[in-house]
């Protein structure tokens, strides 16, 4: 029901709005110049002051305490500032302009960008405070625009014999992007910009080649039967992905299940690998982890016993592990896995949830160190990104790596 909805508001979006009071909405909100549909992206979170500039003057529209709006021209940078859970708006020399703001909008010249810091961005931005000293800033532009931003950072740099997989890749992320506007319903954005969802770098991610994919599938998604579909994606998945509800506590999906991937991604430098611990190391990442999830540390010890693996997925990922030490026994399920395990003498998480755990011991049978080997790269969900591109080196159509991926799914054009 909820992407039946979704795919109407969809259609909604692309229809003119006639409706003259809603236009004066739009006007207020400085959206009337942007191309439909679009979308808000979260791209900052933080104390930090923001500087933005633009070739030329670009307009400023504020908020303030008691909802009276404000509006004016600036050639000259203008700072965003944190106070006491309200915004304050600086010229670059930190003079203040304005006070105690709810919200702050900039707006480009027609055909001009917006320079974020050190970033420049196509549409416009939001500010928004939270009740910390804090806030956030939103880009609000038109998800073609958004896209172009996004395939290098998700795919990474291409070539020709391989661009079918970007155009994949657009479809893909096209409608991971659309799926997710309900996501944040406590916000005024629909994704952020990292690989909570899709990572997105403005202007500085666009290529030719991404670009041209994007155009080539302009408007283009996956759809089952008549809803969009959740078109997860992931890097490696060493030989076959998996039905997402072995790897997340989600529902089945029948678009996403998993399939063989003939060895396509087989060339991806995480088609295998290895972890190496000390056991005062792997007992320092489940005991860090547990405490974050503000779990109970204290069967944590400081001699690791056993690390036992239950049930696999149907693609050999590890469902459940449980780990005993010398206070007692925990026992991690699924993706979380790879959180608590991390990686050796390196920040992130863990590569993947396929794998096989050796424990060495020395002659006494005390465990010195963990040994990990495992294959792929990601939750296995969805499209192979390598192994996408895999397929594309040997002619691939971007429909037939979709379709391979997803199962029974179908690519439709919205606009």
């Amino acid at each position: 029901m909820r992407r039946l909805l979704t795919a109407v508001v969809l259609s909604t979006l692309l229809l003119s709005l006639s409706c003259s009071y809603m236009g004066y909405a739009l006007r207020q909100q400085g959206y009337d110049g942007l191309k439909r549909p679009w979308i808000r992206v979260r791209v900052l979170q933080g104390d930090v002051d923001v500087t933005i500039s633009a070739k030329g003057s670009f307009m400023v529209r504020t908020w303030d305490t008691n909802d009276e709006k404000s509006a004016y021209y600036s050639a000259t940078p203008v700072v965003v500032k944190a106070a006491s859970g309200w915004l304050n708006l600086l010229d670059q020399k930190g003079n203040l302009l304005e006070q105690r703001l709810r919200k702050v909008t900039i707006i480009a010249g027609p055909q001009k960008k917006l320079r974020l810091n050190d970033r420049m961005f196509h549409g416009i931005f939001e500010f928004h405070p939270l009740k910390s000293d804090s806030f956030y800033s939103v880009n609000v532009l038109n998800i073609e625009d958004y896209l172009r931003g996004v395939l290098q950072p998700e795919i990474g740099n291409r070539t020709e014999d391989e661009f079918e997989a970007v155009k994949a890749q657009a479809v893909a992320a096209r409608t991971y992007a659309f799926i997710t506007t309900d996501k944040y319903p406590d916000r005024e954005y629909d994704l952020i910009n990292d690989i909570g969802d899709q990572v997105y770098t403005g202007i500085a991610g666009e290529q030719d080649i991404t670009n041209r994919a994007a155009k080539a599938t302009r408007g283009e998604v996956l759809m089952y039967e008549n809803d969009l579909i959740d078109a997860y994606y992931h890097s490696t998945c060493g030989g076959r992905t998996d039905n997402i509800e072995e790897v997340w506590d989600k529902g089945a999906r029948p678009y996403l299940v998993g399939v063989a991937d003939s060895d396509f991604c087989r060339w991806s430098k995480f088609f295998d690998w290895n972890e190496l611990y000390s056991t005062s190391e792997f007992l320092d990442h489940i005991r860090n982890y547990i405490r974050t999830a503000n779990g109970d540390i204290g069967k944590i010890g400081e001699r690791l016993i056993e690390a036992t693996t239950s049930d696999r997925t149907s693609g050999g990922r590890i469902k459940a592990i449980q780990l005993t030490t010398d206070r007692g026994s925990v026992v991690l399920h699924k993706d979380q896995i790879r959180w608590a395990l991390g990686r050796h003498d390196k920040p992130g998480i863990m590569p993947s949830t396929n794998f096989v755990i050796n424990l060495d011991r020395d002659d006494n049978g005390v465990v010195q160190q963990v040994h990990v080997i495992g294959y792929g790269y990601g939750h296995g969900v969805g499209m192979c990104q390598c192994g996408a591109i895999g397929m594309a080196r040997v002619g691939y159509t971007y429909q037939q790596i979709l379709t391979h991926y997803y199962t029974g799914a179908r690519i439709r054009k919205l606009y």
